[in-house]
């Protein structure tokens, strides 16, 4: 077997330390996603954080091709920036955009959207993978394949046997459908995952401890979480005993949510126990952030 690309994902905790990738693998090609906050202890700002991930689009060749992402300043502020040839992605209605999606809709069996180029191609796309984020990043991946000799047709055949990681979005159909994503520690994953649950059937439960570590300004970010979940569930169930559900309950009751359709565990056991009660076949289950092992019945 021969192969025809080597995908390396290079990260970061320091200033310098993707120029060191970089020199050891020397790629042609560059995905740059995001800039997020991931690992500011170390980096010191974003602004570092920044300059690092731009080291990805330095160190490519002179005919190398650069993709990014969009929507954000940084992301935006590097893309101006680059002297190669480059394309960027949107979920947005963005002229300047190579690949956009278009008609982005969740459901039980996963994502649909269109997705359209720049050259005048479209093409419908479904995948298991739930979130405007994981459809950003098949964006971004679909763009650099298109630019590498693929028809959109290929793509969204490549994109439909797409599988989802374990406990990261991770959508589980049956009788009643579960959104597993007890692996998630990001307050903006928190509210992506909520706005997936918005567009899920029948009634809507999370099932959450809150989140364990959300920094300096974690009762804000709780109260943010609890007023996005009022409008984004049914029921709730708070589960062990993390400082941050009180901040859940305040935003949650602060936007009109019936606090008779907040409950307590102790546990993920006892959660589940709750669940068989108050949930019935057709409704959705979202399991968010970091949730001890469990086991679906």
């Amino acid at each position: 077997e021969v192969h025809e690309v080597f995908i390396a994902e290079m990260g970061a905790t320091h200033v310098g330390d993707i120029k060191q990738l970089v020199d050891l693998v020397r790629p042609k090609y560059g995905i740059l996603t995001s800039i997020g906050p991931r690992h500011l202890d170390s980096f010191g700002s974003l602004d570092n954080i920044a300059s690092t991930k731009y080291e990805l689009i330095q160190g490519l060749p002179k005919d190398g091709i650069a993709v990014f992402g969009s929507g954000d300043d940084y992301v935006n502020r590097l893309y101006a920036m680059c002297d190669r040839e480059k394309y960027r992605v949107s979920l947005e209605a963005d002229a300047s955009a190579f690949m956009k999606a278009e008609v982005v809709s969740f459901s039980p069996k996963g994502t649909t959207f269109i997705m359209a180029c720049e050259d005048g191609g479209r093409v419908q796309c479904r995948t298991r993978l739930l979130g405007s984020y994981n459809v950003r990043n098949i964006l971004l991946a679909a763009a650099l394949a298109r630019k590498m000799g693929m028809t959109l047709e290929e793509i969204a055949e490549g994109i439909r046997a797409l599988q989802p990681i374990e406990h990261r979005m991770q959508l589980i159909p049956g009788e009643k459908n579960v959104i597993d994503d007890s692996l998630n520690e990001d307050a903006d994953g928190v509210f992506e995952a909520l706005k997936v649950l918005a567009q899920m059937p029948g009634h809507r439960i999370v099932v959450t401890p809150g989140l364990g570590d959300a920094g300096p300004k974690a009762t804000d970010v709780h109260f943010a979480i609890g007023a996005v979940m009022a409008d984004s569930a049914d029921r709730v169930i708070l589960t062990g005993q993390r400082s941050g559900q009180r901040g859940i309950i305040r935003g949650l009751v602060q936007s009109g949510f019936a606090r008779a359709n907040i409950h307590t565990a102790e546990d993920m056991e006892d959660a589940m126990e709750l669940l068989k009660e108050i949930s019935e076949p057709g409704d959705t289950i979202l399991l968010e952030s970091q949730i001890p092992d469990y086991e679906m019945q």
